[in-house]
This record gives C-alpha cells, structure tokens and sequence, in this order.
C-alpha cells in the first residue's frame, strides 16, 4: 500500500494509473490519523460550512485512506469533529485506489 501523500490543504497526490473514490462511511467507523491540537475558529467555520450544505455534504471532503474496515482521515479532521458535532451520521470520504491496492 502506498502511502497517502497530501498536495496542499485537501488537495492529493494521486499517482499515476490510480483512482480517487469517494463514499460515505459511518462516523463509527472514521478513525483521525492527526491528533494534533485543533483551532476553535476551524472546527466552528467547519460547522458552518455543513450547516449551510445541509443535508448534502461539502466538496472537498476530508482524505485519507483505508486501515482494515476503518477509514482513517489524514485530511479534513475538522471537518470530521464538525459533523460528529452536528450528529451526522455518515461522512462523505475521498481516498486513492492504486492498481496494485485494487
């Protein structure tokens, strides 16, 4: 597996011959790669960014990538703990699928 590689602020490197997919995962199953601490300022421009997408969900979404059945996000995490915060059951995803992982 290669690893995930992030261009700038949810912006991926995807290489070439590989796919980006996207879907959305149950918040149960979302796991954050980054732990680092987070601005209160993000988390609340992330909540109104979903607010205002309600019920759809904002483009871009959080990246990351597949860790057996959970999806760890590398990329995106405040939008993530806005939508925990929000109740939203379900998070639209984006990851990279190469030939080789497929």
């Amino acid at each position: 597996m290669q690893s995930l590689r992030i261009a700038e602020d949810r912006g991926m490197v995807v290489p070439s011959g590989a796919t980006v997919c996207t879907g959305y995962v149950p918040t149960a199953d979302i796991i954050m790669a980054c732990r680092d601490r987070m601005a209160i300022g993000d988390v609340e421009r992330s909540m109104q960014r979903r607010m205002a997408c309600a019920p759809d969900q904002p483009w871009p979404c959080p990246v990351g990538e597949w860790r057996g059945d959970r999806f760890a996000i590398f990329d995106g995490r405040h939008e993530f703990i806005a939508a925990l915060m929000l109740g939203v059951e379900h998070v639209l995803v984006a990851w990279i699928v190469t030939p080789a992982s497929s």
